[in-house]
């Protein structure tokens, strides 16, 4: 009688597998360390992904709430037009799709509205780029200047005050920082 040797891969009535050792069972930990860290990976990614989204959506709705839509920022001050009747020049910035506007009202007549067409923004969502005036003696002439500020541009605006006008500065005309 001859007697064959061979490996089981089940005990004859267990449902359960005989483990091997060597190189076989080694390969398959490897392959699931590899697959938990890509795992983790990308679940850093996505949540990195969604935090982002979250505070840019937050951000441009507290600007919504701070600026309205289009942004817009109003500032009242004396800059010498046409102010006799006590009421100072009101000042508009608005940023319209991009193209950012400066109303000026003056405060003795508001009849007369003037408008400084502003820098046109470009790149992505630079329409919901807030834009705030700032009113300061910058040239040092005794008359407040305008100073524009709008997605990380500083932009100054002199006050001309014999045409009842502001102007960008000339070359050499530079503005104090």
């Amino acid at each position: 009688m001859a007697v064959a040797q061979r490996e089981l891969r089940h005990l004859p009535g267990s449902h359960h597998a005989i483990r091997r050792s060597g190189s076989a069972s080694r390969l398959w930990h490897h392959a699931g360390t590899w697959a938990m860290v890509l795992l983790v990976a990308l679940a850093l990614y996505v949540a990195y992904a969604l935090i982002t989204t979250v505070v840019s959506w937050t951000q441009v709705k507290l600007d919504d709430l701070r600026y309205g839509y289009p942004r817009t920022y109003q500032t009242d001050a004396y800059v010498g037009f046409n102010e006799q009747s006590g009421l100072p020049t009101h000042f508009v910035v608005m940023n319209a799709h991009r193209q950012v506007l400066i109303m000026i009202v003056p405060g003795g007549n508001p009849a007369h509205v003037s408008v400084i067409k502003g820098p046109y923004l470009f790149g992505p969502g630079q329409e919901f780029s807030p834009a705030t005036l700032e009113v300061v003696d910058f040239n040092h002439d005794s008359y407040p200047d305008l100073r524009l500020h709008v997605a990380g541009q500083t932009i100054t605006y002199l006050n001309d005050h014999r045409h009842h006008s502001f102007m960008l500065p000339r070359a050499g005309e530079g503005a104090a920082r």
